[in-house]
């Protein structure tokens, strides 16, 4: 079966956790951090798809400028802040915040969010080779003769894939805590990202960008991936989706873990504090 770096993710933090959402499929609620992510997200995914509808894509920096100034009389939604504000709010989900107070505050910090992002893509032309697309990545374990050949799935979406001088650009974003150069640089998700921009988009992925969301700007962390590097992480995904596969799900708790795990309340490893 085809995993996500989320799945795998959620393995590698505790099997335990993936074996409640998985496998076991426990229902739980979101919480409202993943409430506002998700509709950052959305938001911006409509964005990026207005963005390549409208044939932005390849325009040079003062056209594209033009076009949101000019493409009103055309098009119902230009390319604009108001635009932007205006998706942003048909997108912004109330669930999983304790009152309807602190969605109001979460909604409100968003609108600060979408005029960071706005500003930063105005700075420059910007040539969009997706938004929100979708990607199984295949690798072959073993030769083609042998009896224990398969392929290795990993289903996954990009948020949004520019091209910069003929090489691909990953950009995710984020609205969480922020990470260091050392954390970007060995993150798994984003290895999974070069691999799989190569193999949709038939040029080399030079850059991967973690585009951080916050109410006092937007910071963006850029790395890349080696030949070596790339190996090492299909190692990492062999052998965490050959645990999945032999039923591997003893918990590994700790405080950190439990604290953020959806599932303490019915885990009886869980370590509270």
């Amino acid at each position: 079966m085809p995993y996500s770096f989320s799945q795998l993710n959620t393995y590698r933090t505790c099997p335990r956790q993936y074996e409640f959402a998985n496998v076991k499929k426990i229902s739980r609620s979101i919480s409202a951090g993943e409430s506002f992510g998700s509709s950052v997200h959305n938001t911006l995914s409509k964005w990026g798809k207005l963005e390549i509808g409208l044939g932005s894509r390849g325009l040079g920096l003062g056209n594209q400028l033009a076009l949101f100034q000019s493409v009103e009389e055309e098009s119902p939604l230009p390319l604009s802040f108001d635009t932007l504000s205006r998706l942003w709010h048909q997108s912004f989900i109330f669930q999983g915040y304790a009152s309807k107070v602190d969605g109001d505050k979460a909604r409100a910090k968003g609108e600060v969010l979408m005029q960071h992002f706005f500003e930063w893509w105005i700075e420059k032309e910007r040539e969009v080779l997706a938004v929100e697309r979708g990607f199984r990545l295949k690798e072959g374990k073993d030769s083609k003769d042998s009896k224990d050949s398969q392929d290795l799935i990993i289903a996954g979406r990009f948020d949004r894939v520019e091209e910069d001088s003929g090489s691909s650009n990953v950009i995710d974003f984020k609205t969480g805590g922020l990470r260091t150069q050392e954390e970007v640089d060995a993150d798994l998700q984003l290895s999974i990202y070069a691999l799989a921009a190569e193999q949709e988009f038939d040029m080399p992925c030079t850059k991967l960008t973690l585009m951080f969301l916050h109410e006092d700007g937007i910071t963006e962390v850029h790395t890349s991936r080696s030949d070596g590097q790339l190996a090492e992480a299909m190692q990492q995904i062999d052998v965490l989706s050959g645990d999945i596969e032999d039923a591997q799900f003893d918990p590994t708790p700790s405080l950190g873990a439990c604290g953020r795990c959806p599932y303490k309340g019915v885990c009886d490893a869980a370590i509270l504090s």
